[in-house]
């Protein structure tokens, strides 16, 4: 990390004695490519080496970067010995006081890949977030941005359990405005978009110890990692803006629903305890429940 630094110090120096000083924007990069052979890459700015064997599924921290002149950013195997190895370049300009997130995703050879379902193209590319954010804007709540970044999943529904509808229909590449919700506990239902009575896959999102924060959720991996070069399997990732990058457990819940149909007078109503917790009370006779986590 240091030698990030001092790189992207050395670079904004060099610009500044080149062209004048600069007001300054910032920008975190996430890697979320999940062709194996982009396991690690190396980031160049402006022919800078700024990223040495950048790995899949982490992030950098907010980096001041100057403003209002283009930026080359050229991404590069992780064994590349100059910027002269880079195999996707691109060109930013970036607004001064405005915090921003790059997500790389994609992979270098689609071809070699399953096809995205609703023919979008996989290619390696960056889907840029302006106006991030590195704190909630509501005390107590937890800004989250969401990206669609798994290459084989259709256009999905991201539905926090008995709460809400999170993300609606969402497709490779797209990316959510910042969701403001309480600090709490939550199961992350991923389901498609057109229904959301199907559960592709849950998660386990634990933010009731992350009031104030802000983040940047991505899906990232394939459904079918046997079509994507054995590839990493499909997960929920968050990174925050000082670069740490936490894993969404994935959960496996089964659903139960209940019937009393006792006909024994003396049980027309009863109580039904689950682990020592009480969990359908008065329950009647002839009654059942909605089926249940």
């Amino acid at each position: 990390m240091k030698k990030l630094f001092t790189t992207l110090l050395t670079v904004t120096a060099s610009m500044m004695t080149i062209t004048g000083a600069f007001a300054q924007a910032e920008l975190q990069v996430i890697h979320n490519s999940s062709d194996p052979a982009a396991s690690t890459v190396d980031i160049y700015v402006n022919g800078a080496n700024a990223l040495n064997d950048f790995a899949y599924r982490t992030a950098t921290p907010f980096i001041a970067l100057p403003s209002g002149v283009p930026i080359q950013i050229g991404v590069a195997p992780g064994n590349s010995t100059s910027v002269n190895d880079t195999i996707k370049n691109f060109t930013v300009v970036l607004t001064s006081g405005v915090k921003y997130v790059a997500l790389a995703s994609g992979v270098l050879n689609p071809a070699s890949f399953a096809v995205n379902p609703d023919g979008i193209s996989t290619a390696f590319d960056l889907s840029i977030i302006a106006n991030a954010q590195s704190v909630s804007g509501i005390p107590g709540n937890v800004d989250l941005a969401v990206n669609h970044g798994a290459t084989d999943a259709p256009t999905v529904d991201v539905v926090a359990r008995n709460v809400a509808i999170l993300v609606d229909n969402a497709a490779y590449r797209d990316v959510t405005g910042y969701l403001s919700v309480p600090a709490d506990d939550y199961i992350l239902d991923v389901t498609p978009g057109n229904d959301n009575s199907t559960i592709v896959a849950s998660f386990d999102a634990s933010l009731s110890a992350l009031g104030g924060n802000a983040g940047v959720v991505f899906a990232s991996g394939f459904l079918d990692p046997a079509a994507n070069q054995n590839g990493s399997p499909f997960g929920l990732f968050v990174a925050f803006p000082s670069g740490i990058v936490a894993a969404l457990p994935q959960v496996s819940l089964a659903r139960l629903q209940v019937i009393h149909n006792a006909a024994d007078p003396a049980a027309s109503t009863v109580d039904v305890y689950l682990n020592g917790t009480l969990t359908l009370d008065d329950f009647e006779f002839r009654t059942a429940t909605p089926f249940i986590d």
